[in-house]
C-alpha cells in the first residue's frame, strides 16, 4: 500500500487566516489529483449495503481525512477532532474560515435517517408527515437535504412557496439559522426573492431574523430586494424595498445600492430608484461593476427621457394626459424607516392604481399614460443628479464625461443638455476631447439626429469642429464611417440607406469649418474619399437594389401597356358595321373606359421608360441623393396611376356590358368590391416605400430647422 502524504506534499503552508483562500484552493486540487475530491465534496454517497463498496469508500475517505488533517496544522486540529469523515472535516474548516457568518451546522458523521422523506413530505406540504420525521429525528434540520444543492428544509420550503411549512419550520429554528447558504450561495430569503416571489413566505423570514436582507446571494453577491427586481418580481421587490433598511444602500457598502438602482432603471421601477435617491443623493457617483449610477441613467433612461419615439397620434394623446406629480406618487413607496406604514402605504398605491385604471381603461391609452409617468419620474431622476454637480472633483467629473459620451451615443439629448447646462464648469467636457472621445464626435459616429440638432446650436461648435481624434479624424471623417447596423435597418432598402448616409455627410459638411473637407486622416483619406472606402459595399447593393427594382416593375409596367393598348382597339361591345363607331360611344361609362385606358396606357408607358432610365442611370455615390430616389419616384407613382386606371377601366367595360340587364344592380357590387381588393393590396404592401421615398427625398428630414443657441 503507498504510503500516506506529508504535509510538504499537499500545501506550502499550513491553514491560516492570511492564507485561507489559497489553502482551500491547494487541497482541493491536490483531492483531484488523487480521486479524493467526490468523498470529501460529498457528491459520493457513502455505501450502506455493499460490503466490498464500503471497504473501498472507508480507505478513501481515512486517505481524504488525512490529507485534511496533515495540511491545516496544530491549531486546527481541535476544530475537526472527533470527525470520521472527510466531508466532516472539509465542512467545519470551511465555514470556519470562508463562510464565518454563517452558522456552524451541526455535521453529523453518519446519517442514520433517511432525508429523502423529509424532502418528500416538504415538497408535498405535507406538514403532518415532516413534524414527524423531524421529531423523531431533531438533527433533520441541520442537515443537507440534497447533496448537491446544499439545501437544508428550510430552503426546500421556501423554494417551493409552501406558506404554512415555512412558518412552522421557521418557529422550530432560531433566528442564525436563516443565514445558511445553500451550494449556489443562496440564503432562504434569498430563494424567496428568486424563484416564486410569495410575500407571505418573505415576510415571515424577514419578521424571524431582518438580518438576512443585507446577505448577499449567489455569484453576482445581490441582496435579496435586488434578486426579485432582477428576475422581474416587481411585487416582491417592493415589499423586500419597504423592509430594507437605507444604511444597507449607503455607499460605504460598496456596490449594493447602485446594484440595486440598475436593477430599477432597468426594470422600470423608476419610483423606486428615485424614492431611494432622494434619500441618498451621494448614490449618484456610487459605482457597479465599474458603471456609475449617473452613466447608468444616460444608458437605461434613454428611452423613458425622450417622448419623440411616439406617432404623432400618440403624442396628441400624450400632451393631454394627466398623471400626479412623481413626488406625490412616490410618497406611496413605503418608508424603510418606519414600521407599520407599509399596509396604509400600499393601501394608497393600491388606490393610486385603481383611479389610473378608471382613466386609462384603454390599452393603447394605459401604455400612453405609463410612458408619461415614466417619462415624469425620469426626468425628476435626471434634475435631481443635476443638482449634485457642483463640486466636483476629477474622479467625479471623468464619471460625468463617460456618461456624456453614453447619452450622445444612445441619442439622451435630454440628459446631454441638462447634465452638460447644470455647471457651467461642465461646458469643457463638450468643448474639449477628453480621453475616450467627444460626445458630438459620438452623435454623428452612430447617427444621432437629436443630439447633432443640438450640436448645431452649440456656441462652440466651431472649436468641436476643428477637434481631431487619435486616428486623425475630424467631425466630417466621422460621417464619411458607415452608421451602424442599428440605425440602417430601420431605413427600407439600401438605396435609401445610402440615401440616408449622404444626407448625414452633407448636413455635417454644413457645419464644419472651411478646409476641413481637404484634410487627411492617418490613412491619408479626405472625408469624401473615406466615405467612398466605407461605403463601397452599401454602395453596391444600393446599385443592385434599384436595378432589381426597376426591373420588376418595368414588367409590370411593360404588361400593362400591351393590355391597354389592345384594349383600345377591341373597345366593349365591339363597332358599329356602318360607322365604324364603338356602339356604346353615348354611354357615360364608355367615356370613362376610354379616359381611363388612355391614363393606364400612357401611365405606365412612363413608368417603363423611367424605370429604363434607372437601369441605365450612373451609379456614384452623389446619386443616391437625389438622381435616383427622383427616378424611382415618378416610376412608382406613373405605376400606382396605371394600375388604378386599368382596373377602373375594366370595371367601366363590365358596368357598360350589364347595364341593360335587370339585375344589373346585383353584378354592378361585386365587381366593384373585386376590383377594390388589388388596389388596396397594392396600396397596403407598396405604397408605403413611395411614402418612405417621398419623405426622405423631399420631407423635412431628420435635422430640424429650429435650432436652439445655447449654453
Amino acid at each position: 500500500m503507498a504510503e500516506l502524504p506529508n504535509f510538504d506534499e499537499i500545501v506550502a503552508e499550513r491553514l491560516t487566516e492570511k492564507n485561507k483562500q489559497d489553502w482551500f484552493e491547494w487541497v482541493k486540487n491536490y483531492l483531484i489529483s488523487q480521486d479524493l475530491w467526490e468523498v470529501t465534496s460529498g457528491s459520493s454517497a457513502r455505501p450502506d449495503e455493499n460490503v466490498e463498496d464500503f471497504a473501498r469508500w472507508r480507505r478513501i475517505n481515512a486517505v481524504a481525512l488525512h490529507v485534511i488533517r496533515v495540511s491545516c496544522g496544530p491549531n486546527n486540529h481541535s476544530r475537526i477532532r472527533g470527525a470520521s469523515e472527510a466531508k466532516v472535516a472539509w465542512d467545519i474548516l470551511y465555514r470556519a474560515y470562508i463562510a464565518p457568518d454563517s452558522p456552524p451546522r451541526v455535521m453529523t458523521e453518519v446519517v442514520d435517517f433517511d432525508m429523502a422523506i423529509l424532502y418528500k413530505a416538504i415538497s408535498e406540504n405535507n406538514w403532518s408527515a415532516a413534524k414527524e420525521f423531524i421529531d423523531h429525528h431533531p438533527r433533520a434540520l441541520d442537515e443537507e437535504l440534497a447533496a448537491l444543492t446544499g439545501e437544508t428544509p428550510l430552503h426546500v420550503a421556501v423554494k417551493f412557496g409552501h406558506v404554512r411549512m415555512v412558518e412552522e419550520l421557521v418557529r422550530l429554528v432560531p433566528p442564525q439559522y436563516l443565514k445558511i447558504l445553500d451550494a449556489h450561495g443562496y440564503t432562504p430569503l434569498g430563494i424567496a426573492a428568486s424563484h416564486r416571489g410569495i410575500i407571505p413566505v418573505a415576510k415571515c423570514l424577514v419578521e424571524k431574523n431582518s438580518s438576512v436582507l443585507a446577505i448577499r446571494n449567489g455569484d453576482l453577491k445581490l441582496i435579496p430586494v435586488t434578486l426579485a427586481f432582477r428576475v422581474g418580481l416587481n411585487e416582491m421587490g417592493r415589499y423586500l424595498y419597504s423592509v430594507t433598511p437605507l444604511q444597507v444602500f449607503k455607499p460605504e457598502n460598496g456596490s449594493l445600492g447602485p446594484s440595486f438602482l440598475r436593477g430599477c432603471f432597468i426594470t422600470g421601477d423608476l419610483d423606486i430608484a428615485l424614492d431611494l435617491l432622494q434619500r441618498c443623493e451621494e448614490l449618484i457617483f456610487t459605482a457597479d461593476f465599474g458603471y456609475s449610477t449617473i452613466e447608468n441613467i444616460a444608458f437605461y433612461l434613454s428611452d423613458s427621457l425622450n417622448k419623440s419615439q411616439l406617432w404623432f397620434w400618440k403624442q396628441w394623446i400624450y400632451r393631454y394626459i394627466k398623471i400626479p406629480s412623481t413626488t406625490a406618487t412616490n410618497h406611496f413607496c413605503v418608508d424603510m424607516q418606519q414600521e407599520g406604514e407599509m399596509s396604509d402605504r400600499a393601501k394608497g398605491l393600491t388606490l393610486l392604481r385603481w383611479l389610473m385604471s378608471l382613466t386609462c381603461n384603454l390599452s393603447g391609452m394605459r401604455e400612453i399614460h405609463k410612458l408619461k409617468l415614466q417619462h415624469a419620474q425620469a426626468t425628476e431622476i435626471l434634475n435631481l443628479a443635476c443638482k449634485n454637480l457642483t463640486s466636483l472633483n476629477q474622479d467625479k467629473k471623468q464619471k460625468i464625461a463617460t456618461a456624456l459620451l453614453t447619452a450622445a451615443k444612445l441619442g439622451n439629448v435630454e440628459f446631454l443638455f441638462k447634465v452638460s447646462t447644470a455647471n457651467p464648469e461642465l461646458t469643457s467636457m463638450v468643448t474639449f476631447f477628453q480621453q475616450k472621445g467627444h460626445a458630438f464626435f459620438n452623435a454623428v459616429e452612430y447617427r444621432q439626429a437629436e443630439i447633432f440638432n443640438l450640436f448645431r446650436g452649440f456656441h462652440f461648435r466651431n472649436v468641436v469642429a476643428a477637434m481631431l481624434t487619435e486616428k486623425n479624424n475630424n467631425l466630417l471623417h466621422m460621417a464619411a464611417m458607415l452608421a451602424p447596423a442599428s440605425q440602417l435597418n430601420r431605413i427600407s432598402g439600401a438605396a435609401l440607406q445610402m440615401q440616408r448616409e449622404l444626407q448625414w455627410f452633407k448636413a455635417v459638411e454644413c457645419l464644419v469649418n472651411p478646409g476641413i473637407e481637404l484634410r487627411l486622416n492617418k490613412e491619408g483619406l479626405t472625408p469624401l474619399d473615406y466615405f467612398k472606402k466605407n461605403h463601397k459595399e452599401l454602395r453596391n447593393e444600393g446599385e443592385k437594389w434599384m436595378k432589381d427594382t426597376a426591373s420588376s416593375c418595368s414588367v409590370v409596367g411593360a404588361l400593362i401597356v400591351t393590355i391597354m393598348f389592345a384594349a383600345a382597339y377591341t373597345v366593349p361591345g365591339g363597332n358599329d358595321q356602318t360607322s365604324g363607331y364603338p356602339i356604346f360611344l353615348k354611354e357615360k361609362l364608355f367615356k370613362v373606359f376610354l379616359i381611363s385606358d388612355a391614363l393606364s396606357l400612357f401611365a405606365s408607358t412612363t413608368s417603363v421608360l423611367t424605370f429604363l432610365g434607372i437601369l441605365t442611370s450612373r451609379y456614384a455615390e452623389e446619386d443616391f441623393l437625389c438622381s435616383l430616389p427622383t427616378k424611382l419616384i415618378i416610376g412608382l407613382s406613373s405605376l400606382f396611376l396605371s394600375i388604378a386606371t386599368m382596373l377602373i377601366a375594366f370595371s367601366a367595360t363590365i358596368i357598360v356590358m350589364l347595364e341593360h340587364n335587370s339585375s344589373r344592380l346585383w353584378a354592378f357590387l361585386p365587381v366593384i368590391v373585386l376590383a377594390s381588393v388589388p388596389i388596396t393590396v397594392f396600396v397596403l404592401l407598396q405604397f408605403p416605400l413611395l411614402v418612405e421615398i417621398i419623405s426622405s427625398t423631399y420631407g423635412s428630414g431628420i435635422f430640424k430647422k429650429r435650432v436652439v443657441r445655447w449654453p
